[in-house]
């Protein structure tokens, strides 16, 4: 190794680093495995001035420092003849530069290099700035993402710039969990949480977040020469950073848990760094193909967890049903999300991972995403939004609000790729991952929150199970919270409605996700009627939800001021037959997607109720009179059969679930055993 290779210190430009060199040979660096692939005798004793590098990567520009005046239009030519042989040799970027003009070259063609737009890229590479940490998050990212576009796409034949490689690593989670699920047996969701924290760990060593001994690339190092060495200071080192760095908040959970690799004090598990060294090896060879991690494609974002957790041994032992993305995104761009102020409140009171929360923010980047950008370091949103999760102290209870705030790091990527120092690392996660998601570590959950300032906009799926509620709603009387709630309706999902409408404001909006149960309850008809504007039901097709043929509505409302208040507005419903996807276990897209229509009809009855007039069969608009008249809210089942067959719709199936089954079944004993012993019959 030379002497140069030995003082120098590594600095970073995002996941890439920078060496400024001297007198060091290609050969020294061939040898201390910067430079990948065979070198030719003369390019051996070539001499860079510096390197722009990845780690195990190799190579990705030569970098060659020279004054003004050696740059002018005359010698300039002679410049970039005489350095291109240098950096040929080892890339496909040649940068030279004085510190405040820099001329990016195609080595190969001794071309300047292009943009996506055929401009040439005059972009400032300042050694001196990267060498004394002044340059700027920004800067770093559009240095990083210049050398990632020019070292995928130049080559001997092609100067210019591809758009940037957005990357979508679906693959990459699919052939990591499975493999952390084969080797280990263990249930879904936790090789879930695994893939997501070197995930999570490898997103922020790309974006410039780790660096250094913390890096990615510093664990993939010690994988190829130890896997036992590379877990152990995973655990020890770059996991403890990112605990550091994302701190937990008042429910405290972080955004990382996996206990695949380490044990629930944070130790490393070696006996599984064999495993851990796979997983790492596969993490680079994507990286090597594809890209890295630091634009990510949005569909990778907004199904990453559904992709996995819609196994059916995943959703059970979590005790919940995963909202459809296309439905989260239907449901967030029907509601008034996009017309809330500053002061205005959002909730999911039930978040699982997150979905409608931050579909919420990615869907209105103008009035919500973009309270998040620092200022002056400070995050200050203006717009309060919340999602609840119900946990105990056990371990295995926090790891879907951890996925939550994980999720959120995520959705957040290109954010903390500009904003990535500490400093705003804590911004992020005090006034966003543990601002906005909480977990309420009690059997009520949800439940047995109160007094709340009231919300706005309530956005939700709530549970809803009918065996074991009254033994919930037991503790909740235990607890002092059944004034709250009226003794109306069965099963979680009237107490969720009640709990909905009381914490909205006056003419507050909810758009909620229920079962077809709910809907035939007298008691849950006539309280939302009396508490309630009705907006809208939309019938959602069977086997929406995984692992489930339970049939399911959307319902919105707004809550009245009074209850004096009397609906003449008429309601909106609309029947979906497809929505988007397929309706198996196989989940895959489809072109029939009735939500993208269903959201223009309703986004157009909004602005003028009493004149709406439907474009769509699928639609119709009901007297709220009619609507209240009938016994049941099942909308449906107001089309004819002819309607339906003109439609191409066949009646669903009246199919349920094994709980709903037997709900039902006790329910129509219960009302037998009333009807016998009101004419005094023997049972």
């Amino acid at each position: 190794m030379s002497e140069d290779l030995v003082q120098s210190a590594t600095h970073s430009i995002g996941h890439y680093g920078y060496i400024r060199l001297g007198s060091t040979k290609l050969s020294q660096l061939k040898r201390s495995k910067y430079v990948q692939g065979k070198l030719s005798l003369a390019d051996e004793t070539r001499k860079p001035d510096g390197i722009i590098f990845l780690p195990r990567g190799g190579v990705k520009a030569v970098v060659e420092v020279k004054q003004p005046k050696e740059l002018t239009a005359k010698s300039l030519p002679a410049v970039i003849d005489y350095y291109s042989v240098i950096a040929r040799a080892v890339c496909n970027i040649l940068i030279i530069t004085d510190g405040k003009s820099s001329y990016w070259i195609n080595p190969h063609t001794k071309n300047f290099l292009l943009d996506e737009r055929g401009k040439r890229i005059v972009e400032v590479f300042d050694p001196k700035a990267v060498e004394g940490k002044v340059l700027t998050g920004e800067k770093a990212d559009r240095i990083s993402s210049l050398i990632e576009q020019a070292s995928l796409c130049v080559d001997e034949s092609n100067d210019q710039l591809k758009p940037l490689n957005i990357i979508d690593p679906s693959s990459l989670a699919k052939t990591v969990w499975q493999k952390i699920w084969i080797n280990t047996g263990k249930e879904p969701e936790k090789c879930l949480y695994n893939v997501v924290e070197i995930f999570l760990f490898k997103f922020l060593s790309d974006n410039g977040v780790l660096t250094g001994n913390n890096s990615f690339q510093r664990v993939l190092d010690l994988t190829m020469e130890s896997p036992v060495d590379a877990l152990t200071h995973y655990s020890n080192i770059s996991r403890k950073k990112i605990k550091a760095l994302f701190p937990p908040g008042a429910d405290n959970t972080t955004v990382i848990n996996g206990t695949i690799f380490v044990n629930e004090q944070g130790e490393a598990n070696t006996s599984q760094a064999g495993l851990f060294a796979e997983v790492i090896l596969e993490f680079q060879a994507f990286n090597d193909k594809y890209g890295s991690m630091r634009h990510i494609n949005r569909e990778f974002k907004t199904r990453l967890y559904e992709s996995f957790l819609r196994q059916e041994a995943g959703v059970k032992s979590l005790g919940q049903y995963f909202t459809p993305r296309n439905v989260v995104q239907a449901i967030v761009r029907m509601s008034s999300a996009a017309t809330l102020r500053d002061g205005a409140r959002m909730c999911d009171p039930f978040c699982g991972v997150g979905g409608f929360v931050l579909e919420t923010i990615v869907e209105n980047k103008t009035n919500i995403l973009n309270q998040y950008i620092p200022h002056n370091g400070i995050i200050n949103p203006k717009i309060v939004l919340k999602g609840y999760d119900k946990g105990t102290d056990e371990k295995e209870d926090e790891r879907t609000i951890i996925l939550a705030k994980a999720n959120m790091l995520i959705y957040f990527s290109d954010l903390l790729a500009l904003y990535n120092s500490e400093a705003h690392l804590k911004e992020f996660s005090d006034k966003a991952f543990n601002a906005v998601f909480e977990l309420i570590r009690s059997n009520l959950g949800t439940f047995g929150r109160h007094g709340d300032e009231p919300y706005d906009l309530i956005l939700t799926n709530p549970p809803y199970v009918t065996s074991g509620s009254a033994s919930l709603k037991n503790s909740i009387e235990f607890n002092g919270s059944g004034s709250k709630f009226l003794p109306i309706g069965r099963g979680t999902e009237a107490l969720a409605i009640q709990w909905i409408v009381n914490n909205l404001k006056p003419h507050g909006e909810a758009i909620v996700v229920i079962p077809d149960g709910l809907l035939n309850q007298t008691s849950i008809l006539n309280y939302l009627t009396a508490n309630c504007f009705i907006r809208g039901i939309i019938a959602l097709p069977s086997r929406t939800f995984y692992s489930t043929p339970k049939k399911t509505y959307i319902l919105a409302i707004n809550k009245k001021a009074s209850a004096d208040e009397v609906q003449t507005e008429p309601v909106f419903t609309y029947l979906i037959s497809e929505i988007g996807e397929s309706r198996d276990a196989r989940r895959i897209p489809i072109a029939q997607n009735d939500l993208n229509q269903m959201e223009v009809q309703f986004k157009q009855f909004n602005a003028t109720r009493s004149r709406f007039t439907p474009t769509d069969l699928r639609c119709k608009v009901m007297g709220f009179d009619v609507l209240s008249a009938g016994k049941h809210w099942l909308v449906d089942r107001f089309w004819t059969k002819a309607e339906k067959a003109a439609l191409g719709i066949e009646d669903d199936r009246n199919e349920v679930d094994e709980e709903s089954f037997v709900a039902l079944a006790k329910e129509a004993h219960d009302e037998i055993q009333k009807f016998l012993e009101t004419y005094d019959v023997a049972i």
